[in-house]
């Protein structure tokens, strides 16, 4: 073991959040050790490149706390992985013993915090949301970046700002695992997009998922919600007050909102007409409600419905949310990896024209299934199963009283030729990937996967 000289900041995995935490701590002159139970090429650069400043890496070193307890005591904090739960029971002991427990995002917030945050969360639709709003304010001259869950860690900005970035916003993606873990975090702008059941293994319950998104938006100055979530809305007694949005302009309630979209397909901001929606090229109505919620938060911070508009010009999609990866007269392969629960594939089929030919697998999560199972029997006409839940979810549409072929493989490369060539066989026209599973029985994230169908799909069509 290395001699101690001052107090450790001990980071717990070396993904990006973890790289980024050490090396903004390392800059702004703390002592920094790093733990990772794995090794690969990717961590072994980031290894190499902490230990060229003076941060001590250890790969292939377990989470456990007889093997962190030389250390314990001079450790300031152990920061961890959002994958690791806080009921770890390596977790509950550091606390036990006084240690105090972090997560990357709270280094982040106490470094930022005198900056303007929007904080996001929901169970679909958070990264669309954050996506848009920051490019949305980019596009009008202000520095706001996407951070947190959509993938850069909060300690990459912090270290940025260090360094004299100028930095306007944070446009905040928070999990409810960041939440949970950073509860001080207090945004000017939060919103809420959607709530349905999710994490569950980690979380227990609904009711406990829903405090802890919850207590973002009561923590959130200004608080910004979607009318047209069942859960939401049946809970808005419960909810702090805030802006209300929603798609129905028929809805009886509709002097409840304040943002809507009008019958000529106008978003609008009580009553008056702000630009027309089709200026968005995405794919389905819920990406609709995306941009209304991300307009609401845009109209807040200052900007005109004609700078939101000419913004959104020059926006591109993300990738694995329901993007068109080939396209002819007679086919289009469709990637929607993002798709990691039943809710969130039910909006990209429903957003999509009957007859799709459908790729669903991975790892299964808890919630229901019901209205994913109708909607498959409304619009697709043959489903390819692969992975862990294959079987399981073949029982779950079956006994939903799907007739359409049910094919099962082991993993993706084996069905995409059979697919594609099933589809051109009956003529039908969209092939939609939509896993409606975590991707962690085969994957290490949605990406790898999404990233992979696409690989796959290129690789055959080149032929």
């Amino acid at each position: 073991m290395p001699i101690i000289t001052k107090k450790i900041n001990l980071v717990i995995g070396l993904g990006r959040s973890g790289y980024w935490t050490a090396k903004f701590l390392d800059s702004i002159g703390e002592r920094v050790i790093v733990i990772e139970e794995k090794i690969n090429d990717q961590l072994t650069v980031y290894k190499k490149d902490l230990e060229n400043i003076g941060v001590e890496v250890f790969l292939e070193f377990p989470f456990k706390f007889e093997k962190i307890s030389p250390w314990m005591n001079n450790i300031n904090c152990v920061i961890l992985s959002p994958a690791i739960d806080i009921n770890n029971k390596t977790v509950l002991k550091l606390k036990d013993s006084g240690i105090k427990v972090l997560g990357e995002a709270n280094i982040g917030w106490n470094y930022l915090k005198d900056l303007n945050w929007v904080g996001i969360t929901g169970t679909n639709g958070k990264t669309t949301v954050t996506h848009l709003l920051s490019h949305i304010l980019s596009q009008n001259k202000l520095e706001a970046p996407p951070a947190g869950n959509i993938g850069t860690p909060f300690c990459k900005y912090a270290y940025d700002y260090n360094s004299n970035k100028k930095l306007d916003w944070i446009i905040a993606e928070l999990s409810s695992y960041q939440i949970e873990i950073a509860c001080e975090i207090k945004p000017k702008i939060g919103i809420w997009t959607t709530f349905t059941p999710d994490h569950l293994e980690r979380h227990k319950t609904l009711e406990n998922y829903f405090k802890i998104k919850n207590h973002l938006l009561k923590s959130s100055e200004i608080r910004i919600y979607n009318y047209d979530d069942f859960y939401l809305k049946s809970s808005s007694k419960k909810l702090a007050r805030g802006i209300w949005v929603t798609l129905d302009y028929k809805n009886k309630n509709i002097e409840d909102c304040d943002y809507w979209l009008d019958e000529k397909g106008y978003i609008v901001e009580k009553g008056t007409a702000l630009f027309h929606s089709d200026i968005l090229k995405l794919k389905g109505k819920h990406n609709i409600l995306n941009l209304i919620l991300a307009t609401a938060a845009a109209r807040k911070i200052g900007l005109t419905g004609k700078k939101i508009k000419n913004s959104l010009k020059t926006y591109k999609q993300l990738p694995h949310r329901l993007e068109t990866i080939y396209s002819s007269k007679n086919l289009e392969v469709i990637n929607d990896s993002k798709a990691t629960n039943f809710d969130s594939s039910f909006s990209g089929i429903n957003s999509l024209d009957k007859g799709q030919i459908i790729i669903i697998g991975g790892r299964i999560k808890k919630g229901d299934s019901k209205l994913w199972s109708s909607i498959i029997l409304e619009k697709c006409k043959g489903v390819f199963l692969y992975g862990e839940s294959s079987k399981e979810l073949k029982r779950i549409l079956l006994r939903a009283g799907f007739t359409e072929d049910i094919f099962i493989h082991n993993e993706l490369k084996d069905l995409i030729p059979i697919a594609i060539k099933y589809l051109m066989k009956r003529k039908l026209k969209i092939l939609l990937f939509s896993p409606a599973c975590s991707s962690f029985d085969q994957f290490t994230d949605y990406e790898e996967r999404g990233n992979y169908f696409k690989y796959l799909v290129k690789k055959y069509l080149q032929k």
